[in-house]
């Protein structure tokens, strides 16, 4: 089963932590990771185009004609999905070590999976813990996350073009609804949202191992 993964971005330095991640995944012949560059009002980008084609990746500058959350970039990739299934990661998060791999053995035919992930501190106003997102077995706003959701390309919808915080969850509602089944609920946490904010840190490959052991 092949897999796009798509990274929505404007260009923040945290990106280049963000793609080691899924450069030391368990990528497989046929995978794309895709880099969705939002050129609206932004000057070239030779730094970020240089960076992708360290990694290999590909480059898709995308001028949605506003700046929100990196949807018009994401509804850019969706459109030209041609693997099995998509995913999504943000730029300033990263994947632990062999989420891919895990996330791949679980997957089933025509269904979408829904992983976990680990949510920054200030996603809750005013609480500075981090805490997991699913934290249970259902859809409802602010229990999951966008970049949870592992889509089997025939269910792929666009993400709506509202700007509203909300969007995500009614993207990930409109595809476990096109499948016309029930979703893979994956009780492992897959992505750290913001590892830069983890004191402890002492580089993405510690911050990978870290979480994969302990959460």
């Amino acid at each position: 089963m092949t897999l796009t993964i798509v990274v929505p971005t404007i260009g923040r330095p945290t990106l280049e932590t963000t793609l080691q991640s899924i450069a030391r995944q368990d990528l497989r012949h046929g995978d794309r990771l895709i880099v969705a560059l939002d050129t609206y009002q932004q000057p070239p980008r030779p730094d970020v185009a240089a960076l992708v084609a360290r990694y290999g990746f590909e480059l898709l500058p995308v001028d949605g004609g506003f700046h929100f959350m990196g949807n018009p970039q994401l509804n850019a990739a969706i459109s030209g999905c041609t693997t099995d299934y998509f995913c999504a990661l943000g730029d300033d998060d990263v994947y632990v070590d062999g989420a891919i791999a895990r996330l791949r053995k679980t997957l089933k035919p025509g269904r979408a999976l829904l992983f976990q992930f680990y949510a920054p501190p200030y996603l809750v106003a005013g609480d500075p813990r981090r805490f997991v997102l699913w934290a249970d077995k259902t859809l409802r706003v602010a229990n999951i996350s966008g970049c949870c959701i592992v889509a089997p390309r025939e269910a792929l919808v666009p993400v709506s073009d509202q700007q509203r915080c909300e969007v995500d969850f009614d993207w990930i509602v409109d595809i476990v609804a096109k499948t016309g089944q029930r979703p893979i609920w994956l009780d492992e946490v897959l992505i750290i949202a913001r590892p830069d904010l983890r004191k402890a840190c002492r580089g993405v490959g510690a911050v990978a191992s870290e979480a994969s052991s302990r959460i």
